[in-house]
């Protein structure tokens, strides 16, 4: 587990150094539009604050998930190898676990549901050429996270929530318009208080890879 932050690290170096160095000597310039679509691979974390709020144990709470990601980035500004871009993100992601009978005779446990979705501007700095190139990127959005049973669904939030992301992927362009895109990414979201009808849920932060196809 101790490994986990340098592994991190050290894939995000690979990722900014990997199209730089392959794809110096190409002049084309990077953007100046980029939209991804990508499938993200979310690991939601089993709280037992939450499990116990709504009468579940934490082996009852769902773990990895599935989710759809997109963005659309302008590239305005180079600055000597960096060039800024500005854009935006959307994430829509869920996961689901059903606790099964402990024999043939038992009745499977409820189905507990986790969803997470988030917007958000984002900001990046991107190294490479217009054929290849790598990024560094954050921004500051807005939010909805729950988990809640299936047979008993929590009441609507009252509003959104807070959702800092920050992370870095790659873009690798096979043909002019088309390249294969990967992205790691960390979204920080903010906690919620109990409501009627509504266990509150604590600050966590989740880590989402994903990957897909990007266009220009």
């Amino acid at each position: 587990m101790t490994d986990t932050p340098m592994r991190i690290a050290y894939l995000l170096c690979s990722l900014l150094l990997l199209p730089v160095v392959s794809l110096a000597q190409t002049p084309e310039p990077i953007g100046p539009v980029a939209v991804d679509a990508r499938v993200a691979l979310p690991r939601f974390k089993e709280n037992a604050d939450v499990a116990s709020a709504l009468a579940v144990s934490t082996t009852n709470m769902p773990g990895r998930g599935l989710g759809l990601a997109g963005g659309v980035h302008w590239y305005p500004v180079r600055m000597g190898r960096v060039t800024l871009g500005l854009g935006g993100e959307i994430l829509f992601s869920g996961a689901s676990n059903t606790l099964e009978a402990e024999d043939d005779t038992g009745v499977d446990g409820p189905t507990v549901q986790t969803h997470f979705s988030t917007v958000s501007p984002q900001v990046s700095l991107n190294f490479g050429t217009g054929k290849g190139w790598s990024y560094l990127s954050g921004g500051l959005g807005w939010g909805s996270f729950t988990t809640e049973r299936e047979d008993d669904p929590v009441a609507e939030a009252d509003g959104s929530i807070r959702v800092l992301n920050y992370g870095g992927g790659a873009r690798w362009f096979a043909k002019d318009h088309l390249a294969f895109t990967f992205d790691l990414r960390f979204y920080a979201i903010n906690g919620q208080e109990a409501s009627t009808a509504r266990p509150a849920y604590p600050k966590v932060t989740l880590m989402i890879i994903s990957a897909g196809v990007s266009f220009k």
